[in-house]
């Protein structure tokens, strides 16, 4: 049903019309009625209306202005004007400024009938209209994110979502609350005219700019820079900036670009932007293949049984590093830089007590790169370790697990659509896949693949009742290609197929 409100300076007009009006038939629903325009506005701050229909002559204020007044904000409400023929020329400023139909006062009910099929039949085609537009925003989302994510590209996919021939400027941004996230992704929308804002989590963001040509990293990374101090006070946050990209096929690349980026920023303890390009040097010379060595030592950290391993594997690294023909200190120093960045996130999400984090690891990178020999540099580095892991045993690990999990379960809840395994979480919250599928069903008493189901599932109910989304657009929203695979499984979780679950509950 379709909610109208009647406004008419004449009570009698407007019960009148609300008692003996086709209301039901046509599918509308009388949600109120006011007796000026003053109270028509109060009323629609509180349950804004499809349709409004209203008389043009009233007193203080016109059905015109009604329309003026109503139409920027709610955009979407259509207008029916009811008139005398002495007001005609009224009635065609109404059309003028928008009003979808007038009625002749006094009102012929099988006139105002037809009217309104009419209006259903436009509200109709605009909602499944704008419908389809959110289905293929969230699709387009849903594969930039997989293509970040580190899954191959996929041509058809991209081609039937996202403009594949324009350049992309990338960047993430990191703050320290929510809100102060979503301040940043207004004001990013409101600085480029193409961009698309990924929640991440809940304070970061995937700022995704698609360019008429290939930007610059400096002139982009100043802009955003200039946009974040405007808004210094609002928006606490730090922010990466890619190299340029052709396209969605580099998406991978730029997300870690831009990651990186962001995370030495983070890591200075001081709001502002960094390019990529600005620290590209650190990564050059062999640190960037060894991500997977980053990862393995960033995971040993997080996971209390592996801890006592940290060290040994440390050192063993660099031994094995300087082993190597044509190894320089440099090597180790690159090395080393980019292990204590990639560490820094997972420390600050440990949120561990007195713990001067900004001030250990500034030190720490001075140290770094000022150290005479490799000896020296393990013995650094060593000692750094030696500090956070003291402060880590400290804090209650239970605590501790149970706060990752709680992220881990918000970042699904957020993400459910995507192609999530337990590797790409692994990733993103710097655990093993083994370890995290333990700590999982011993937080949550359910594996991550049921519950990724059984979210899945109950999020497709709710678009299975409140829309009429095809059943195929529906299960490509919650993640699965395979519409009889979800009707399948769907059926195995609630006893009926998706067809029957929408007949008996749709709203």
């Amino acid at each position: 049903m379709y909610k109208v409100l009647l406004v008419d300076d004449e009570e009698r007009v407007t019960q009148g019309m609300k008692r003996f009006g086709p209301w039901e038939e046509t599918g509308f629903a009388v949600a109120g009625t006011a007796t000026s325009v003053a109270r028509a506005l109060v009323f629609l701050e509180s349950e804004p209306a499809d349709l409004l229909i209203t008389d043009i002559q009233m007193p203080v204020q016109s059905g015109l202005d009604l329309i003026r007044l109503v139409k920027a904000q709610y955009p979407k409400t259509k207008f029916v004007i009811l008139t005398a023929y002495s007001e005609f020329a009224y009635a065609q400023e109404a059309l003028r400024l928008g009003a979808f139909d007038y009625l002749t006062k006094p009102v012929n009910f099988a006139q105002m009938k037809a009217l309104l099929l009419r209006v259903h039949a436009k509200l109709d085609e605009e909602r499944q209209r704008e419908d389809m537009d959110e289905v293929q925003e969230m699709l387009a989302r849903t594969l930039v994110m997989n293509f970040a994510n580190g899954y191959p590209y996929d041509e058809q996919k991209a081609c039937a979502c996202l403009d594949t021939c324009c350049p992309l400027a990338v960047a993430r941004v990191t703050a320290r609350e929510a809100k102060a996230a979503d301040f940043a992704a207004e004001a990013l929308r409101a600085a480029f005219t193409r961009c698309r804002i990924f929640r991440v989590s809940a304070q970061e963001l995937l700022a995704v700019i698609e360019t008429s040509q290939p930007p610059q990293e400096e002139a982009l990374a100043g802009k955003v820079g200039q946009l974040l101090r405007a808004w210094e006070e609002r928006l606490p946050v730090c922010a990466g900036v890619a190299l340029a990209q052709e396209g969605y096929r580099e998406m991978r690349t730029a997300f870690l670009q831009a990651g990186k980026a962001m995370n030495y920023q983070s890591a200075r303890g001081v709001t502002g932007v960094t390019s990529y390009e600005q620290i590209s040097r650190i990564f050059v010379g062999g640190a960037e293949r060894q991500a997977e060595q980053v990862l393995a030592l960033t995971q040993l950290l997080i996971v209390p049984e592996k801890r006592e391993q940290l060290l040994p594997s440390l050192r063993g690294a660099l031994r094995r590093m300087a082993e190597q023909r044509g190894f320089s200190l440099v090597q180790a120093q690159r090395f080393l830089t980019t292990l204590i960045m990639e560490m820094d996130a997972p420390i600050q999400a440990l949120s561990l007590p007195d713990y001067p984090r900004h001030a250990r690891l500034s030190a720490m990178l001075l140290d770094i790169w000022s150290s005479a020999d490799l000896a020296e540099l393990e013995e650094q580095m060593t000692a750094y370790l030696e500090d956070i892991l003291r402060h880590i045993a400290q804090t209650n690990e239970n605590a501790l697990a149970g706060e990752l999990i709680n992220q881990i379960q918000s970042y699904i809840q957020e993400h459910f659509a995507e192609n999530l395994t337990l590797n790409v979480l692994s990733e993103r919250f710097y655990v093993s896949p083994s370890y995290l599928s333990r700590l999982f069903k011993k937080k949550t008493g359910t594996n991550f693949i049921d519950y990724l189901t059984l979210l899945r599932v109950e999020k497709a109910k709710e678009y299975l009742t409140q829309t009429s989304r095809k059943i195929y657009h529906i299960s490509e929203m919650i993640g699965y290609e395979n519409p009889r695979y979800f009707a399948k499984l769907f059926k195995e979780e609630t006893g009926c197929t998706p067809q029957e679950y929408r007949s008996r509950h749709q709203q």
